[in-house]
């Protein structure tokens, strides 16, 4: 009997888990410490965000072969690490675009229509002029990272009648973009030219404080700027001076020390800051799940293991 062992069992749901292996597997339920019993022959991990992957893994499973991580980011997974020891590493990109889209889209209509700093006083002394906003219609989007989700936040904004579309993304060539959008070359043309932009790209060497102190004042007055990736792409520190010296709104979807966002940015004034959710729907868990699985079955490993 082949086991595979679930991390994380309250955000993975196990009864579904089973019923997408086949009969020949044992699903096995623990926690993050891998405090369970019989982890020794256990061949595969199934792993959400909570579960951080190193180099020991293996002296708690010897025979591991296989890490399924329930989502798409790797970065709490060493896959260095794994590709030297000859684990394969499954994750399900694409597989949570849509629940992603719809968060980033309604959070700039959020910071547009300033919701976010609507209070029950504002609504006993009927305060509306306070809450005087900007429409979608008219705006320039910018979307730097133009994978599933960028696509994705593109066509769902298609009926708002915004004003030009501004991509940047180095994988993708100018003559693959969608005939609506202009392509640039780097992510300062991004910034200079978007009343609104949103980031959508790994945290990698690379991409670490991508926006920082020497381009955020590039943003014009009045811009919002969208982080549903991951909290390392923005320098916190820098973004939140820059908020509070300026007119600028920052919403997060995800914190450099997550689970833990800083003082700063939960006491700042248009700084919006939400727990990791922009994936969470129930269609987007189960279809995630499913897919990681359906990857793992299939053998479509998103590393190189060495063998």
């Amino acid at each position: 009997m082949k086991k595979l062992y679930i991390s994380e069992p309250d955000a993975i749901e196990a009864r579904l888990v089973s019923s997408i292996l086949p009969e020949d597997w044992q699903v096995v339920c623990g926690d993050t410490d891998f405090s369970g019993e019989k982890l020794a022959d256990c061949t595969v991990l199934l792993i959400r965000s909570a579960t951080v992957v190193t180099d020991s893994i293996k002296d708690t499973f010897p025979k591991l072969h296989s890490i399924v991580r329930v989502g798409v980011g790797v970065d709490n997974i060493d896959v260095d690490f794994c590709n030297r020891e000859g684990i394969a590493v499954y994750n399900a990109p694409g597989a949570n675009a849509d629940a992603v889209s719809d968060y980033v889209v309604a959070m700039m209509l959020v910071g547009l229509r300033k919701l976010h700093l609507l209070t029950p006083q504002d609504v006993k002394t009927w305060n509306r002029f306070d809450f005087t906003g900007h429409s979608m219609a008219g705006r320039s989007i910018g979307i730097i990272g133009f994978g599933n989700i960028g696509k994705q936040i593109y066509r769902k904004l298609q009926g708002f009648e915004c004003k030009a579309f501004y991509v940047y993304d180095p994988f993708v060539k100018a003559e693959d973009m969608p005939k609506g959008v202009k392509h640039v070359t780097s992510v300062e043309a991004v910034l200079q030219q978007s009343d609104i932009v949103t980031l959508h790209v790994p945290l990698l060497p690379t991409t670490k404080y991508l926006i920082n102190k020497d381009n955020l004042p590039m943003m014009p007055p009045g811009s919002i700027l969208i982080n549903a990736s991951r909290g390392g792409i923005v320098n916190e520190a820098d973004v939140v001076k820059r908020v509070r010296d300026h007119d600028l709104v920052y919403i997060a979807d995800t914190v450099e020390d997550e689970p833990h966002a800083s003082p700063a940015m939960l006491s700042t004034p248009n700084v919006i800051v939400t727990p990791h959710i922009a994936s969470l729907t129930k269609e987007a868990d189960d279809n995630v799940l499913a897919v990681a699985l359906q990857n793992f079955l299939a053998g479509k490993a998103m590393n190189k293991p060495q063998v």
